[in-house]
């Protein structure tokens, strides 16, 4: 019994000291932080729109003094983490769902904007089929020693979606060139002018860049549909929308994003959930395009906006 005590006492006197004994260290982590995330409503809509968050936390000097990564299963056991960190003043910075076309650039400067998020190809040329669905949540804490406190970060989405449908009317009823493959698509995208950083302050820069979603077309007839993200826009903005058609290889229709949204105020997009749905209507005299009508689709319907882009 004796040296049973004997060997006890150095734990004991270790937790006395530290408070830490267990092997993950929990008593040591005495700072928790919850994530949120209400859309457009009171109610926290977090689990439904973010699956993964990249966390970076800066000192007050802003440094960086610890990243992680919180999966999906983490998130799905409890909607935050731990921080071990020292006590102090910290700003915290997510980034949700930063998958394959996201790239998290972050360095340790003393000027947050140069912190910023974007698709891997932004900067170098290479091709960009559209973002992740991305969110954003950023804090000031400030944490006292030896006290357990639980702060919590409020997300904000850092995209807009876009639904972009090509219906095709042929005068006589039939389907494109049978030189074109049934699966082949007969129209190209091109979305230029998109500004493509954003920054930890959610807010957008960089040099124009242009963006060529895949249009994929229907398994009947001579329909496309593309679905994908771009960063946040105000209304004013220098975003066009290119139709190409791929067999003579001329441009069927030039939308201004600007224009669009003047002409269909209800899609608002200073809101947190944004669908862009743009249908444009073409009309074909054996292969010659003969009229184009651009409108909003039917099936719009306000409060449901699908998740795109999450893959």
């Amino acid at each position: 019994m004796k040296r049973f005590l004997h060997l006890c006492m150095p734990i004991a006197l270790l937790a006395l000291l530290t408070g830490c004994i267990k092997e993950s260290y929990d008593d040591c982590e005495w700072y928790t932080l919850t994530f949120s995330y209400t859309a457009d409503g009171a109610s926290d809509v977090f689990a439904q729109h973010i699956t993964d968050v990249s966390l970076y936390v800066y000192d007050a000097d802003d440094r960086l003094v610890q990243t992680k990564r919180i999966s999906h299963s983490d998130l799905k056991a409890f909607q935050g983490t731990k921080l071990n960190v020292a006590h102090g003043v910290y700003r915290v910075v997510g980034v949700g769902n930063a998958f394959s076309r996201t790239e998290v650039k972050e360095y340790n400067a003393n000027d947050m904007s140069l912190n910023y998020f974007s698709h891997p190809n932004a900067e170098n040329g290479g091709a960009i089929d559209g973002n992740d669905s991305l969110y954003l949540g950023s804090k000031i804490i400030t944490l006292p020693e030896q006290k357990r406190v639980t702060e919590d970060i409020a997300f904000r989405s850092s995209h807009l979606k876009v639904s972009y449908e090509v219906i095709v009317e042929r005068d006589d009823q039939s389907t494109a060139s049978a030189s074109m493959r049934a699966a082949e698509a007969l129209f190209a995208l091109n979305v230029k002018n998109l500004t493509p950083l954003t920054d930890f302050n959610n807010a957008t820069f960089g040099d124009p860049a242009t963006y060529t979603p895949t249009l994929t077309r229907a398994e009947q007839g001579d329909n496309h549909s593309a679905y994908f993200n771009i960063m946040r826009h105000g209304k004013q903005n220098d975003v066009v929308f290119e139709l190409r058609d791929v067999a003579s290889n001329t441009v069927v229709n030039t939308l201004q994003l600007e224009d669009f949204l003047a002409q269909y105020p209800q899609i608002d997009v200073t809101k947190q959930e944004v669908l862009i749905p743009i249908e444009v209507r073409l009309k074909y005299k054996g292969h010659i395009c003969t009229d184009v009508t651009v409108t909003i689709p039917d099936w719009l319907v306000h409060d449901v906006t699908p998740g795109f882009g999450n893959n």
